[in-house]
């Protein structure tokens, strides 16, 4: 069975805030309140950090924690939250003497009347926010000690436990599948993109809806088998578009594909990366030096894959590989980042943070250009003894 431990997870990051001297840690990002409470609803579309549709999770020092949320999301995270002792408020969207308008109110009523005062020191992700989100957190506790948090939270995202790489390792299996099914449905032929991931589409759904039957208390629910995000799939000339989704174009019998599970196995609100290149003709010479070399750089960085690596040496290392092969001009994006919840420590340029064990990442070295990609995307999750590849397709080019 798949079960969270919330209460640990509160309890765990209230010992954080102890250690700090925070007395009150304010959280709007989507994936702190899915991490601490399990709910999140529409909570990813921008509007949730603002307070017309607020969504926050206030944790004390010590006692109970507050969830707020728009009054549409009130039942969701009634339902999502079952079992688990927080406090749920919701704020509407209009004046009404019996409802609350501004969440920011609420905020600041649970903390008064949980022994908070303005010499109590309140932590926020002003990282995450904008400066319209930002302005009514000031607003409402103007003369508190507003401090910026510390992102000890997203270090113990950072980590999984022993759910969340039994899930992972599900979820690598799920992407898969849907690769095997897309690209039987490309050998067939005749087929448009989007037709293709409809039908590895299909099989995340049937697949996701089958585990939460089996795998979780599934008694109000709560979790949904769709996921929330188009496929990136590119064949022939839309070879150089990284982001590009899934289209109406007719893959012909010698293009080259590329399939990009990036966000849609999505298992119990769990994401990992994964992505492959289908060949479906000879590769020219030119190609196969290309291809050779997105290889050797994937190989390098995967050997650096272990605990107390910097994450930006491990970029580095790989862009220094392609470079040197001629290919710079040709690199889209970064190399990686850590998955779970959501994206979470970026493999980038300036990015100091060491992996540790248990960690899980996607890795990905890629070039895009006119008519051509080749690019390696797996997942992984990091041990003391190396690399474990979650993602179970060769990871090479893959001839249809």
């Amino acid at each position: 069975m798949y079960k969270f431990d919330y209460k640990s997870r509160i309890r765990r990051y209230q010992s954080s805030l102890k250690e700090e001297g925070v007395d009150y840690a304010i959280h709007i990002s989507a994936g702190n309140v899915r991490y601490l409470t399990g709910f999140w609803g529409y909570a990813t579309r921008a509007e949730y950090s603002e307070p017309g549709r607020l969504t926050c999770v206030v944790v004390p020092q010590n006692g109970t924690p507050l969830l707020v949320v728009p009054k549409i999301e009130r039942s969701f995270a009634d339902a999502a939250t079952k079992g688990l002792s927080v406090e749920i408020e919701h704020h509407v969207e209009w004046t009404t003497k019996d409802e609350e308008k501004d969440p920011w109110k609420l905020v600041r009523s649970f903390i008064t009347r949980t022994g908070g005062s303005k010499n109590s020191c309140l932590s926020i992700e002003r990282s995450h926010l904008t400066e319209r989100a930002i302005q009514p957190i000031e607003d409402a506790f103007d003369g508190f000690s507003l401090v910026t948090g510390s992102g000890v939270l997203e270090r113990h995202r950072d980590i999984k436990d022993e759910v969340e790489l039994r899930l992972l390792k599900g979820c690598g299996e799920l992407a898969a599948g849907m690769f095997n099914v897309e690209l039987e449905a490309i050998k067939q032929g005749g087929c448009r993109e989007c037709d293709v991931a409809m039908a590895g589409w299909r099989h995340n759904v049937l697949t996701c809806a089958e585990c939460i039957e089996s795998m979780t208390d599934n008694d109000l629910y709560v979790d949904s088998p769709i996921g929330m995000s188009a496929q990136l799939l590119t064949s022939g000339p839309r070879l150089s578009r990284a982001h590009g989704t899934a289209s109406t174009r007719v893959i012909e019998p010698t293009d080259l594909v590329a399939i990009d599970l990036c966000r849609v196995p999505f298992l119990l609100g769990y994401r990992i990366g994964f992505g492959r290149v289908i060949a479906q003709r000879p590769l020219k010479s030119t190609e196969q030096d290309i291809n050779a070399t997105v290889k050797k750089s994937y190989e390098l960085g995967v050997s650096m894959l272990r605990p107390g690596t910097d994450v930006s040496e491990i970029d580095a290392a790989v862009r220094n590989v392609l470079q040197k092969g001629g290919l710079g001009d040709y690199i889209m994006h970064r190399c990686g980042r850590t998955t779970g919840i959501e994206s979470e420590i970026r493999m980038q340029e300036g990015v100091h943070r060491k992996l540790e064990a248990d960690m899980v990442l996607s890795f990905e070295p890629s070039v895009y250009m006119d008519g051509f990609q080749s690019r390696i995307e797996s997942t992984f999750r990091v041990t003391p003894d190396g690399p474990e590849l979650l993602t179970p397709i060769p990871e090479q080019m893959i001839i249809a």
